[in-house]
């Protein structure tokens, strides 16, 4: 798999993407994104800022992930334990319902943990949905150490918020 940055023209197909993910969570009971995220303006906010990336796979978008260092004001009351030094944020990553299970989001983290040392960041933070037990596993088994939980706007259940410490 190839990794590469979104362009303008990539906009409606990664949006694509995001909806049809968001319906494979709902037909398995997971009801993590709704119509109020992520939208059309997400997207469109990601590859202005140039922080959405692709995993491509013979010219078809298999998995997207946004790299960048803002955090939702609703980390500002974690208990992080990686405070000196610069934090990288993932934010909607998503990997196609047909390509799940074959590595890509596995691939895609490995990027942001590269991009994290080579531009030297001190840890990673994410937060997750408290009800996708799969995805709860994955970060978990990537070695991201949960510091809490948190509630968005829109939500009924909690998001857990994960931090990894960045091996230099």
């Amino acid at each position: 798999m190839k990794i590469q940055k979104a362009i303008a023209t990539d906009t409606e197909l990664i949006f694509t993407l995001l909806k049809s993910v968001a319906a494979h969570m709902r037909e398995q009971g997971i009801m993590q994104w709704n119509e109020n995220y992520p939208t059309l303006e997400h997207v469109i906010g990601d590859i202005v800022a140039e922080n959405v990336y692709l995993g491509m796979e013979d010219g078809i978008i298999m998995g997207v992930i946004s790299i960048d260092a803002n955090q939702s004001p609703e980390y500002d009351e974690m208990p992080w334990k990686y405070t000196d030094g610069k934090v990288l944020v993932v934010h909607r990553l998503a990997v196609s319902p047909s390509a799940q299970k074959k590595g890509i989001g596995k691939q895609l983290m490995d990027f942001a943990l590269n991009t994290a040392i080579e531009e030297g960041y001190t840890a990673i933070r994410l937060d997750a949905y408290s009800k996708n037990q799969g995805t709860l596993h994955f970060y978990e088994n990537r070695g991201y150490q949960k510091r809490g939980e948190i509630y968005f706007p829109y939500r009924d259940e909690p998001f857990y918020c994960y931090e990894k410490l960045v091996r230099q």
